[in-house]
């Protein structure tokens, strides 16, 4: 018999809402650590950045009912709308906010029932590109750590499209690089769009198919394997593979990129990258476990 969802799964499907709308003024924060930042998020950017919960949306409401659902959405949009009424005018374009959660409920919401067989699929897909799209525009945004090492902040959203590009591989070869050819003709435009430099358009696009092909060629060699293990293993090869195309190619020749900033970069993101893509393999295999107890 299918398990009920907790109350603290409806909980935090409404705190995550609120988290959505407050994480953008975050973004927008780091984003000034770039070269030449924007005055404001753009609108688009506020729109995958929303995009990118859908499916930890999905896996909170589970198998609630529909009035629990109904409840869930509705405390949702009120608690969003008083949020966005008391951040609005407090950063430029603020007032913008309010779309990133209201898209991530909306689309958690409409996904199921447009694909009620391949929601997750889909899911998984969408949260890749909007990954990918995140982190090419945050791509020029360096913190400087205390210690040692300088975070791309791009590498944030990176280290996640490696564990969702796995879940796609386990619905086979032609999705993954559907969801790939998707994701790098998205990235191009929307670069394009923003006025990103076309070195670092094609750069980018490099560094997303080769560190993808590789990572999807190595997953599929070791199918027969451990989920955790085909993981770890396509992620050992593809991330070294995206962080040193991308740092040399794209940041090679400007007069603040020596050869000690980009080693600083690329062993900084490797380890970013290793460290967010097996905490999130961590949280798929949870929600698996959780849907085999459901399956009971």
């Amino acid at each position: 018999m299918p398990l009920k969802p907790s109350y603290f799964s409806l909980f935090f499907y409404v705190a995550l809402s609120l988290v959505i709308q407050a994480a953008c003024l975050v973004l927008f924060n780091l984003s000034q650590f770039g070269q030449n930042p924007f005055p404001q998020l753009p609108v688009a950017v506020i729109v995958f950045f929303g995009l990118l919960f859908v499916s930890p949306l999905m896996g909170l409401l589970g198998s609630a009912s529909a009035r629990e659902k109904g409840s869930s959405l509705t405390v949702a949009l009120i608690l969003n709308a008083l949020l966005y009424l008391l951040i609005q005018n407090e950063v430029p374009g603020a007032s913008w906010y309010f779309l990133a959660p209201l898209l991530a409920i909306g689309t958690a919401f409409v996904l199921p029932r447009a694909f009620p067989k391949n929601a997750a699929l889909m899911a998984a897909m969408l949260v890749y590109i909007v990954c990918t799209l995140l982190a090419n525009y945050t791509f020029d945004s360096f913190i400087p750590l205390p210690l040692y090492g300088l975070l791309n902040v791009g590498t944030l959203f990176f280290g996640v499209t490696f564990t969702q590009r796995d879940r796609v591989h386990g619905y086979g070869r032609k999705y993954a690089y559907l969801m790939i050819a998707i994701a790098a003709l998205s990235n191009v435009v929307v670069a394009l769009s923003l006025g990103t430099s076309l070195r670092y358009v094609a750069v980018g696009f490099l560094a997303i198919m080769l560190s993808e092909v590789a990572d999807t060629e190595v997953y599929q060699r070791f199918i027969d394997r451990r989920w955790i293990t085909r993981v770890a293993t396509s992620n050992a090869v593809s991330i070294p593979i995206d962080t040193i195309v991308f740092t040399v190619l794209a940041f090679y020749g400007e007069a603040w990129a020596t050869p000690a900033w980009m080693l600083e970069v690329i062993v900084t993101d490797m380890i970013v990258k290793l460290i967010v893509g097996f905490l999130a393999a961590i949280r798929v295999i949870a929600k698996e476990k959780q849907q085999s107890l459901k399956a009971v």
